[in-house]
């Protein structure tokens, strides 16, 4: 009986490895690891206010947004951010762009050029003016 249920075990294992995944899966799947590596990268700590944050209030936010080819898992198009800085606060990127947009290029200036330069790329490649 206990052969009988490691085997099943093992055969529902190699179901699901084996299983194709959907696209949206996939996308979530790249997504949970891109979130990882940023807030690891940042130590978990909130870029603007410096604080340690954790679980629901710490958050990964793409710098462009992840809907522009070649953005969604590029790490240094990520910055760890509290709840606080990422969607409520009035310097927050989704409150106020512009006063993110200053603040990154002050504090972040390699992130800030990095993602400029990428968008001109992007842009000049496209024939977008």
């Amino acid at each position: 009986m206990e052969q009988q249920l490691q085997l099943m075990e093992e055969k529902v294992t190699h179901f699901k490895m084996a299983r194709k995944k959907s696209p949206k899966t996939e996308r979530r799947i790249l997504d949970d690891i891109w979130k990882k590596k940023v807030k690891e990268r940042d130590k978990f700590m909130c870029q603007v206010c410096k604080k340690k944050v954790e679980g629901k209030n710490c958050h990964a936010h793409h710098i462009i947004p992840k809907t522009i080819k070649g953005f969604r898992w590029d790490t240094d198009n990520g910055i760890t951010l509290c709840y606080q800085h990422h969607k409520v606060g009035r310097c927050s990127p989704h409150m106020n762009a512009l006063w993110f947009t200053f603040w990154l290029k002050s504090n972040k200036i390699h992130q800030f050029n990095y993602c400029i330069e990428k968008l001109k790329k992007l842009y000049n490649e496209h024939k977008i003016s």
